[in-house]
C-alpha cells in the first residue's frame, strides 16, 4: 500500500508569543483577552557621539560598543529635518527603502530624501525586522528594575523558543539571542517587531507598558482600536 502524505499544519500560534494579526488586521483586536495595551516603538536613527568612523564599523559591533558610539536620533527630529508633513510620512519611505511596498505604493521622493540627508549628516538610518540594538541594554535594565529574571524568545511563529536569563544577556558583550520576539515567562508580556517594519510592539498591561515607555524613554505611540501595521499608509490595501 502507498504511503498517504498528509498535508502538514502548523497549529495556532500563541498570541503572547508572536504578532499573527496580518497587514490590515487591528493589533489590539488580533490581542484582544492577551494583552491590554500595545506601544508601537519606533526604531530610532542613529549618529556618532565623537567618531564619525563609527558609521563605518556599526555592522561589526555589539550592543554596548553601539551604545558607548551613537546616541539616537528621534523620528521627530528626522521629520523636521526631512520637511515631512507628518512622521507617518518617516515610515512609509523606510518602507520604501527596503522595497516593502509594491511600486505604485511607493515614497521613492520621501525615501531618496532620507537617504540623501543620512549621507550629508552620517546618520544610519533605523533597521527593521528586529528591536534596535541601541534599545537593547535599555529594554533589558528595565526589566530587571521592573522585577523580571528570565525571558523567552521565539522564532516568528514562535515554533522554537529559549529560556533567556536577562542578567547574564545584559552583561554579556554581545546580544546573544537568535531570535527576534521576546516575551514574559509568565506570559505577561510581549516584544515583538514585526517583518519589514522598523518599529517593535511593546504588548502588556496598561501600567507594565508605561512603565517601560517611561523608563526606556521610547518614542512611538500607543495603538488604537483601529490601528494596524499599516498604519502609515492612507490605503491598507497598498502592499
Amino acid at each position: 500500500m502507498d504511503e498517504v502524505e498528509d498535508i502538514i499544519t502548523l497549529p495556532e500560534g500563541h498570541r503572547y508569543a508572536m504578532f499573527g494579526g496580518g497587514d490590515d488586521y487591528p493589533i489590539k483586536t488580533y490581542y484582544e483577552g492577551v494583552f491590554e495595551t500595545v506601544f508601537v516603538v519606533f526604531h530610532p536613527f542613529l549618529v556618532p557621539k565623537n567618531d564619525p568612523t563609527a558609521v563605518d564599523r556599526y555592522v561589526e559591533m555589539d550592543k554596548n560598543e553601539v551604545e558607548q558610539q551613537f546616541r539616537a536620533i528621534t523620528w521627530a527630529d528626522m521629520r523636521r529635518r526631512l520637511g515631512f508633513d507628518d512622521i507617518k510620512r518617516i515610515d512609509h519611505a523606510l518602507r520604501t527603502m527596503i522595497g516593502a511596498l509594491k511600486p505604485h505604493a511607493e515614497d521613492q521622493e520621501g525615501a531618496n530624501r532620507i537617504i540623501e540627508s543620512c549621507d550629508r549628516e552620517n546618520v544610519l538610518p533605523p533597521g527593521e525586522g528586529e528591536l534596535s540594538n541601541l534599545l537593547e541594554n535599555q529594554v533589558l535594565r528595565a526589566l530587571l528594575e521592573m522585577g523580571e529574571k528570565w525571558m523567552w524568545s521565539g522564532d516568528e511563529f514562535c515554533t522554537e523558543r529559549h529560556l533567556i536569563n536577562i542578567r547574564e544577556t545584559l552583561t554579556s558583550d554581545t546580544w546573544g539571542v537568535r531570535h527576534r520576539t521576546f516575551f514574559g515567562h509568565q506570559h505577561d508580556w510581549l516584544i515583538v517587531p514585526p517583518w519589514d517594519s522598523h518599529f517593535t510592539l511593546i504588548c502588556g498591561s496598561r501600567d507594565w507598558v508605561e512603565q517601560m515607555v517611561k523608563r526606556c524613554e521610547l518614542e512611538g505611540f500607543y495603538c488604537q482600536d483601529d490601528t494596524t501595521i499599516n498604519w502609515s499608509l492612507f490605503d491598507a490595501k497598498l502592499r
